[in-house]
């Protein structure tokens, strides 16, 4: 999870070094997160104060062809959404599904924070990218690949430092990021919970996505206990016929210790230390039982086999140390 250095009295000094004269402060002042976001922000030509210049903001037409564009996304994020909304009313926020490149698609939130957020444009079709807005959850967490929260001053344009808002990238099954799942609220009713529900919302959209294109197929899954296969938290990776790894859920990769680069050119016994021809005989062996497998680097991991109709997948849970 990417942060930002906690201190208010620093964050008062490095806005202090922002406002008056241009530059962006040390990262001891602020975190490496901060001080580099606000050094993009500068570059893009943003200044913290003043009128803001002409940024993005999509027609109703634009913002039609941009939410088909992403038709996937948004048909397995509305219900997570509606989830999140559910959780989150009565607080003063919204909930917010943006596109790869930072637009707002869909938006859901209390009626009276709606009026404040449309003041500084945080509603459908409006761009949140770093370039358009500065630092922000949502182009931030872009920008960085990562989780990110945002709170009040941190924000580099002043007139959103009423905001507190955290994001998370939500990616496809073959690695692609296809956007961000956001809760933005009044930055008096931060909330230190928010980023981890948003976190496993974003999980929840990943596995639907998954699910969507590789059900049926032969995959890998991960959980510390072999109950938590097929719970929200699990990672899941599809396999073609010869054992190499065609997609995955974010945090599938993340339990082989793989990368997005590495889907489609790696086989999976780069992550375990498991033959295809093991791994097919344990399906006829021990049919929906959980296995006992170990990773490359000697950690023990629960791997349950579903041998699918169309390919091969396989479900992993990671075993406490």
């Amino acid at each position: 999870m990417a942060s930002v250095k906690d201190g208010k009295g620093a964050l008062r000094q490095a806005r202090s070094q922002l406002r008056e004269e241009g530059v962006v402060p040390s990262p001891h002042l602020v975190g490496t997160l901060l001080a580099d976001s606000w050094r993009r922000s500068l570059a893009a030509g943003l200044a913290p104060t003043g009128r803001l210049p002409e940024a993005v903001h999509l027609n109703s037409f634009q913002l039609a062809r941009a939410a088909e564009r992403q038709q996937e996304l948004v048909a397995h994020a509305r219900p997570v959404m509606e989830f999140l909304h559910a959780q989150t009313r009565d607080t003063g926020s919204l909930v917010i599904l943006a596109d790869d490149r930072g637009v707002i698609l869909q938006a859901l939130g209390d009626s009276g924070f709606l009026a404040r957020a449309e003041r500084v444009a945080l509603m459908p079709g409006a761009s949140w990218n770093e370039r358009h807005r500065g630092t922000n959850a949502i182009g931030t967490a872009l920008a960085e690949g990562a989780p990110v929260a945002v709170h009040g001053a941190e924000h580099f344009l002043e007139r959103n430092g009423f905001l507190t808002c955290a994001a998370v990238p939500v990616t496809a099954p073959d690695g692609r990021v296809l956007g961000a799942l956001d809760i933005s609220g009044d930055q008096r009713g931060r909330h230190p919970h928010t980023l981890g529900l948003v976190r496993a919302a974003a999980q929840m959209v990943e596995n639907r996505l998954f699910e969507a294109r590789y059900g049926g197929s032969l995959c890998v899954r991960f959980h510390p206990l072999a109950e938590g296969i097929g719970s929200i938290t699990e990672g899941v990776v599809a396999l073609s016929e010869e054992g190499w790894i065609v997609g995955a859920t974010r945090v599938g990769l993340q339990l082989l210790g793989l990368a997005p680069a590495d889907l489609g050119i790696t086989p999976l016994s780069r992550g375990l230390r498991l033959s295809m021809d093991e791994l097919m005989d344990s399906i006829s062996r021990w049919p929906g039982e959980p296995l006992l497998a170990e990773r490359t680097d000697g950690a023990r991991l629960f791997l349950k086999v579903e041998p699918g109709r169309k390919a091969h997948a396989v479900v992993i849970a990671a075993k406490p140390e």
